[in-house]
């Protein structure tokens, strides 16, 4: 039986207090919560059917799948993020994707539909959806999401060489920019996330 397991973490993903939920189950104290969690007891199975349905899930899912691994999150489609040379940023809500197991778990996370082929050779081509989580650093390497001149975003491969700042692409057609810690000052970069996963989009 999953039920302990399940219970805390559905609780956790509602960001919810073992008082809370005893209140909203008519239940005087947290501590009847707490055995629930700790698996020293079980609730009835009318309660179990009132928590699957607080939480969205199917009864049978709550008593015996890990749903730490199976729960789906919706995650925002915020616009358009150049894999080319920059382009405004478009900050617009176009719709939404599902996520699940480990994705559902990141806080902040947002995705970007890429336009142009300049990181192609890392498998980011048009079309497919970025899973970025929002960040204001990098390590060396890794592929982000960076704002240039307070209005323009592009995706690139981040390299940290001294003071400078590579933003480089993964397609031998497009040459990097290369950011001196001056012009990273004058035009005013920021990172605006690390992407974790890309959506393929045929």
């Amino acid at each position: 039986m999953k039920f302990a397991e399940n219970l805390r973490y559905l609780r956790r993903q509602k960001s919810l207090s073992q008082n809370e939920l005893a209140d909203y189950l008519g239940y005087k104290s947290f501590t009847t919560i707490q055995k629930w969690e700790d698996g020293s007891a079980t609730p009835p199975y009318k309660i179990i059917v009132k928590i699957a349905d607080f939480f969205d899930v199917e009864t049978e899912e709550l008593m015996h799948q890990n749903l730490s691994f199976n729960l789906k999150t919706e995650i925002p489609v915020l616009g358009f993020v150049r894999g080319g040379q920059p382009i405004f940023a478009e900050q617009e809500y176009i719709g939404f994707e599902y996520v699940f197991g480990d994705d559902a778990k990141h806080s902040d996370c947002f995705y970007l539909e890429v336009v142009g082929d300049s990181m192609k050779d890392a498998r980011i081509l048009p079309k497919d959806l970025l899973y970025v989580k929002k960040q204001n650093h990098l390590n060396s390497g890794d592929i982000g999401v960076i704002l240039l001149d307070d209005s323009e975003t592009t995706v690139k491969r981040v390299i940290y060489k001294n003071d400078l700042m590579i933003l480089q692409p993964e397609n031998e057609e497009y040459q990097p920019i290369i950011l001196t810690a001056e012009d990273q000052k004058k035009r005013n970069v920021q990172i605006v996330g690390k992407v974790l996963h890309n959506k393929i989009k045929f």
